[in-house]
């Protein structure tokens, strides 16, 4: 996310200077965010849950619905901390100074 919003400090600057709200700017940088997040956790789910197949052979006590809970609970784990971890480069984005943005570009 850092290097994203670091290319994208331009594009923030020019924005802001037109009067966008900062809500606006942080919600641009927490979709795209969610999205790299979301599709690694889509991901880890598509491919945890038949694995657990293979991997299980030998547990006999493991039911086979808690492991669907566990996989579902890392994979909100992971996409809260992953926005957590999208609200330091977001910080930074927004405190992007629209004259330097464009200065720089």
């Amino acid at each position: 996310m850092s290097f994203s919003v670091n290319r994208r400090t331009r594009e923030i600057g020019i924005r802001s200077a037109l009067g966008a709200q900062p809500r606006r700017l942080l919600a641009g940088i927490f979709r795209g965010a969610l999205r790299q997040v979301g599709a690694g956790a889509a991901v880890g789910i598509l491919l945890g849950v038949p694995l657990n197949r293979f991997l299980s052979t030998g547990i006999e006590d493991m039911r086979h619905g808690s492991i669907h809970g566990i996989v579902s609970m890392t994979a909100v784990f992971m996409i809260v901390v992953g926005l957590l971890a999208a609200a330091g480069p977001a910080r930074r984005g927004l405190r992007v100074d629209p004259t330097e943005a464009l200065r720089d570009g």
